[in-house]
């Protein structure tokens, strides 16, 4: 179990370092309601991602049940496919940088002032459910798990471990303004800033080095 875990690190940390969900955060922190909101948000976040790795992984647990050595063939296929997945985004996301002008992501963060608790939900749901890197990251971290072969209940843990780890990118955030109730920290501040900045970069980056690993588990399909 360990080991399937630790191969998961990749994937959750490409969730996790999601630029323009910890900027969300970041954004809502500093406004009205800020810690609740944040809190909302990162709760959800941990909810779809948990629920999308957990689909995969009984969808893979019951193919292994059925027959392991074609399961493992799937996974590996899968891998393969997420890998290329992941590098089609990176070139879109390149492709989309913007050129001059407002992007559609500085749009949406001007409307942040005013959201509710409710709306930070749908914007936490919507990171494991609408977000296709999301989605694709938790889906492989779940078919990886799966093909362990662990009892059901034994999965529950690492997925929920997997799903935590995920959502670093707004719980660090979100800590470091509890711990400093009176005020949001200057460093968060200039953390959004940077991030904002940095945006698409570290979207490629990451994309590209989670693509990596999903190509490397994959060639496995090549033994």
């Amino acid at each position: 179990m360990w080991s399937a875990l630790g191969d998961t690190l990749p994937l959750a940390a490409g969730i996790a370092l999601s630029p323009l969900g910890m900027i969300i955060s970041l954004v809502m922190l500093m406004g009205d309601r800020g810690r609740r909101k944040t809190a909302m948000f990162g709760l959800c976040w941990f909810l779809s991602v948990l629920v999308v790795a957990g689909i995969a992984y009984f969808i893979v647990e019951a193919a292994d049940t059925a027959d392991a050595a074609r399961a493992l063939l799937g996974v590996e296929g899968l891998q393969l496919l997420l890998a290329l997945v992941c590098f089609v985004l990176a070139a879109i996301t390149w492709r989309r940088i913007p050129r001059g002008g407002e992007s559609r992501e500085s749009r949406l963060l001007q409307r942040l002032d005013n959201i509710s608790v409710l709306g930070a939900a749908g914007l936490g749901l919507a990171q494991g459910f609408a977000r296709v890197k999301n989605i694709f990251l938790a889906f492989g971290a779940g078919a990886r798990l799966g093909e362990v072969g662990l009892a059901r209940g034994e999965g529950v843990f690492p997925l929920a471990i997997f799903a935590l780890m995920s959502t670093a990118g707004v719980l660090v955030p979100l800590v470091i303004a509890l711990v400093n109730r009176r005020r949001v920290p200057t460093s968060l501040v200039r953390a959004r800033e940077w991030l904002e900045a940095s945006m698409s970069s570290i979207t490629i980056v990451a994309l590209l080095v989670v693509g990596v690993y999903f190509l490397g588990q994959g060639l496995d399909i090549l033994d």
